[in-house]
């Protein structure tokens, strides 16, 4: 994750499939953020229900048929930073039938310039996030 001297912001972002999606590229898209260091993942997990309705979350790894995609590749990137209640949130959202992808990843973009700015002798003052929703509405 970020140094001591600078941090991305950290967000998340959770996609909902049916059964039968194919989330290969998408996952190959996740990878090649990483490699260029745009974003860290924090940790990836695969949620879904049981025939019975019962919560089943889990690494990414566990997830069935992805279209031959080598899921090995995220070995380890779950580390369970997804508590209850962030996966009863996704569960209410999931259709009867779906799974879902939850990402937690930093935002590394501007790294190279925070470590430019701490080497001026700048420090990082504040961080976080714009709501999607109200900036669409201040933008109005």
């Amino acid at each position: 994750m970020a140094n001591d001297v600078f941090a991305g912001p950290v967000n998340y972002v959770v996609f909902g499939f049916p059964e039968s999606a194919s989330v290969g590229e998408g996952l190959t898209a996740v990878l090649e953020r990483v490699d260029t260091g745009i974003v860290e993942i924090l940790d990836i997990e695969y949620v879904t229900t049981t025939s019975s309705g019962e919560l089943l979350a889990g690494a990414i790894t566990d997830l069935q048929d992805a279209d031959g995609y080598d899921l090995s590749v995220f070995e380890g990137a779950c580390s369970g930073l997804l508590d209850g209640d962030d996966l009863a949130t996704i569960l209410d959202s999931l259709e009867p039938g779906w799974f879902a992808i939850a990402v937690i990843y930093e935002d590394r973009s501007l790294a190279c310039a925070g470590s430019a700015w701490a080497q001026a002798g700048g420090k990082e003052l504040l961080i976080g996030g714009i709501d999607i929703e109200e900036l669409a509405s201040t933008l109005e």
